[in-house]
């Protein structure tokens, strides 16, 4: 008779714990990670939103163009004499935008590398530059110097300038349903919508206002234009921006009276003022630092999903549609600056501080190999068809090689003959091998040591007592051999999964070494605490038998008072 394994049962798993794993298994297939370095720190990455998805990195003076299928630089654009900042490609591939510390944005052909606009309007640092979506005849602009301006493309005319920050404006994006609204935030600690289409006279063509409460490092506006994000210092709240925009101009009399005057305007509050309770969907602090980084991406199966970096070096996935709980997190070596996953989800770019480009990418599931028999039907190759001779080493053989091996196997199976083959062993376990041999006490020591779960702990313990070993197991031991055998018992006796097995336990201790009580402090004093635990949960059971007895009056009351 062969040798049973200890069987470990298996907790149930939720279907949020199947999710999570399979969430996991999603994020941690981006592999093979390729590590490419700059002798600066790595200010932004973008990716191009048409084929082949081309990438930008800024790094420095300079702006390097990859291709994601063999990530090497394929274009390199150094026309900046000062750092170079936010590195943007446009929809259709064709046009590089990028800015630097001395206020200088400039259009290339990334083609050619040659400049065609030269913009020269900011007086201090660019810290964005983007093309508006759609056609991309408009660009946007973020300065040091306070404002945020709107130019356009074929001419370099200036279209808005929107200068009612009071500090750094470090971000701003374009609201994709609605190219007129563009959302910023700086290092004033606010987050504002500006409307293109609004008259300069009317606040300056602010169309909400709302405090992120920390310097603003980053905005994303969600791509349905409903949901927009702000990320400042170690917290990241979502906002509604539906309801920003549709509430414009009324705000409670509390947020009229309270807090300072930001944008030193109206004093009045005659505009629409968000403390961070009014539209703020959701705060969220799961990064201890900085965030630096957020973008949009999608999951395995197309759900939404948003990424955030921080200088933490971590990277946490959020799921919208579940209140925005994080899903995963990954860990990078360095301080995360910029973030970037490629439209068709096949890379995953981080650029940290110290010049490093992290690139992971995910292998796309191997298809089976196929045989082409016949007229083009195409059928998978079984191991004998491979020995008969119908393929070997994934080439499939066509012609009379094919239809031969593919005979001699149909004839094999028609005249009832079977493969036999040799099964394979699996490897007993430690205390497998030491149940074996009736080695009862060497196999409880074995599962009492560190990383072993206890529900495999509480296994070999059940078979213990199904082989009336469990006496055997716990006699003839030292005040040492006793420790982790009480220690154990102590954590675990309480537990309602497995308290009726533990208390078995602890009776045959009692029972075989209480004769020896007084002779080991060590053993004492365990013995003592482990009384205090059950006395403690005694007390607790008689506490909430009470609490049941109370209960049971109420809804006997409740009941009779409905039957009258």
């Amino acid at each position: 008779m062969d040798f049973s394994r200890l069987v470990v049962p298996k907790a149930p798993s939720t279907s949020k714990d199947d999710s999570k794993r399979k969430e996991s298994t999603f994020w941690k297939s981006y592999k093979s990670p390729v590590f490419l370095k700059s002798y600066t720190a790595i200010s932004h990455v973008q990716f191009s939103p048409t084929t082949p998805h081309r990438y930008v990195v800024t790094s420095g003076t300079r702006l390097q163009i990859y291709s994601p299928k063999t990530n090497r630089v394929v274009k390199t654009i150094s026309r900046f004499k000062d750092t170079a900042r936010s590195g943007e490609i446009r929809a259709d591939g064709k046009l590089c935008i990028a800015g630097d510390d001395s206020g200088l944005v400039q259009v290339f052909d990334i083609n050619s590398r040659a400049i065609l606009r030269t913009i020269r309007a900011h007086k201090q640092t660019v810290h964005t530059t983007k093309f508006s979506p759609g056609s991309g005849t408009q660009i946007l602009t973020t300065s040091s110097d306070t404002t945020v301006r709107l130019f356009d493309l074929s001419t370099s005319s200036p279209i808005r300038t929107f200068s009612l920050h009071t500090d750094y404006v470090r971000t701003a994006a374009f609201v994709p349903s609605s190219p007129s609204l563009v959302l910023s935030g700086g290092y004033d600690g606010t987050v504002r919508l500006w409307d293109s289409r609004v008259p300069q006279a009317e606040h300056g063509g602010q169309a909400w206002l709302a405090r992120h409460g920390k310097p603003v490092e980053s905005v994303l506006v969600g791509p349905s234009g409903t949901v927009a994000l702000s990320a400042g210092g170690p917290i990241l709240r979502v906002w509604d921006l539906l309801a920003a925009t549709t509430s414009r101009g009324r705000i409670s009399s509390d947020e009229q009276g309270g807090g300072d005057n930001l944008d030193g305007g109206d004093a009045e509050g005659d505009e629409d003022e968000d403390t961070g309770t009014t539209m703020c969907v959701r705060s969220l602090s799961n990064h201890q630092k900085t965030i630096t980084s957020l973008c949009w991406t999608e999951g395995e199966l197309g759900e939404p999903r948003v990424l955030s970096g921080g200088l933490d070096g971590l990277v946490k996935v959020y799921d919208p549609q579940e209140n925005w709980r994080v899903r995963h997190t990954m860990r990078y070596g360095g301080q995360v600056m910029a973030l970037a996953v490629s439209p068709n989800s096949s890379h995953l770019i981080a650029g940290l501080s110290d010049g490093s480009l992290s690139i992971r990418t995910r292998i796309p599931a191997k298809k089976p190999t196929s045989l082409t028999i016949g007229g083009g039907k195409s059928t998978q190759p079984s191991y004998d068809a491979l020995l008969a001779g119908a393929g070997a080493g994934g080439v499939g053989y066509k012609g009379k090689e094919a239809m031969e091996g593919l005979a001699a196997l149909s004839l094999s199976q028609q005249q009832g003959e079977k493969r036999v083959g040799r099964e394979r062993k699996k490897k007993l376990l430690e205390w497998d091998r030491m149940l074996k041999d009736f080695r009862y006490g060497d196999a409880l020591d074995s599962v009492l040591r560190k990383g072993v779960t206890p529900a495999t702990t509480f296994a070999l313990l059940s078979e213990l007592i199904h082989r009336d070993g469990l006496p055997i197991a716990l006699a003839n031991r030292n005040d040492i051999s006793l420790e982790p055998i009480l220690r154990f018992l102590i954590k675990h006796i309480t537990d309602q999964r497995q308290g009726l097995l533990a208390i078995d336990v602890a009776s045959a201790l009692i029972e075989i070494y209480s004769s020896t009580i007084g002779l080991s402090p060590l053993v004492d004093g365990l013995f003592a605490k482990l009384r205090r635990k059950v006395g403690h949960e005694l007390e607790l059971q008689r506490e909430l038998t009470k609490v049941k007895g109370a209960l049971d009056m109420i809804l006997a009351q409740s009941t009779l008072v409905g039957l009258k």
